[in-house]
């Protein structure tokens, strides 16, 4: 027999399989976790790619935003973080002139015991942290079109005088990459643009897939959307299978973004030589697993390796159910 172990919850789940059955272990490339990532946080903030360093960027500034992802993305805010706190706080920005906004998209607000499991009780004390809300127009600032589509985005963070966008960088199921833009589009957008974002217009598309950002329509109005609302330094990781640092790319919102899934790519792209009967697959552990809306983009990662009419098996911890109250509304309106 075959044991394995999926990412499953926080403790993972074990499976054995006979052997003869299984034609392919699929798995990202093994590659070492950072030895200091705070140090190379620092370093990279102070040499960035394609900017200034966020110090100088940073001098003279009354207003700083900060987006950061949900409780629904393993980012090591608790380590990326109080790097980036500490320089703001060298160039002059008074604690009380940040606010840390949670990009959470239309997911719920992070708010409790997940509050402090995302950030810490210290950074939680001594900095105002603000919950993204998609449905609050009186919230949202009006860019105008994107691509023909009405684009809203979160007001604290369109009326910064420094606008910083946090997250990490993966393959992912439609966008082609996590990261970068999408941090705004869908993070901080309202709900009239999030609804295009997710369309079946888009979404049906072949080009808005895995690891493909050509042609791609999701990345292309998430671009545009990020333009328009503008973007003055990015800090994004790559991480390995155990969650832990691989690689830090910060600077110019696109520089840095290219420059990181180039990293990516040699990561974690696996190959089938064919088209496979079954496919077992996970949610990705916590915290991605956590409902059933996140659960989707494992089950579309498998549809890549496997055969048409074949069969797709997914562990998902889905502790907190089928996902927000958006979410749940826009399945009931579904006729079948």
């Amino acid at each position: 027999m075959l044991k394995l172990k999926l990412d499953y919850d926080k403790a993972g789940l074990e499976v054995r399989l006979p052997k003869a059955a299984v034609a392919k272990v699929f798995a990202m490339k093994s590659r070492k976790a950072l030895k200091s990532p705070g140090k190379a946080i620092k370093q990279s903030l102070l040499k960035p790619t394609g900017t200034s360093s966020l110090i100088t960027l940073a001098r003279g500034k009354k207003r700083v935003c900060i987006v950061i992802s949900d409780k629904t993305r393993p980012v090591p805010n608790k380590i990326i973080l109080p790097p980036l706190l500490a320089l703001l706080k060298q160039a002059g920005v008074k604690k009380e002139d940040i606010t840390i906004l949670i990009g959470t998209g239309t997911h719920e607000p992070t708010e409790g015991k997940y509050l402090v499991e995302l950030l810490g009780k210290k950074i939680i004390k001594e900095y105002r942290i603000e919950n993204h809300d998609c449905l609050a127009k009186k919230d949202l600032a009006y860019l105008g079109k994107a691509l023909g589509v009405s684009a809203w985005v979160n007001k604290t963070y369109f009326e910064a005088d420094l606008k910083i966008v946090t997250g990490f960088i993966e393959p992912h199921f439609m966008a082609g990459f996590s990261g970068g833009r999408k941090g705004i589009c869908p993070g901080i957008a309202g709900l009239e643009t999030i609804k295009v974002f997710h369309s079946p217009k888009l979404l049906e598309s072949k080009y808005a897939a895995g690891g493909n950002l050509r042609r791609n329509p999701c990345h292309a109005l998430a671009n545009e959307v990020s333009r328009l609302a503008g973007m003055d330094f990015l800090l994004n990781v790559t991480l390995n299978a155990k969650k832990q640092i691989t690689g830090v790319f910060s600077g110019h919102p696109i520089k840095a973004f290219e420059k990181g899934i180039e990293f990516c790519r040699k990561s974690v792209t696996d190959h089938a030589k064919e088209k496979l009967d079954l496919v077992l697959t996970s949610g990705g552990g916590a915290p991605l697993d956590r409902n059933f809306y996140q659960t989707v983009k494992g089950i579309v990662g498998a549809l890549e390796v496997v055969k048409k009419g074949g069969t797709i098996i997914i562990a998902s911890g889905c502790k907190d159910g089928v996902g927000s109250r958006h979410f749940k509304e826009l399945l009931r309106g579904m006729k079948s």
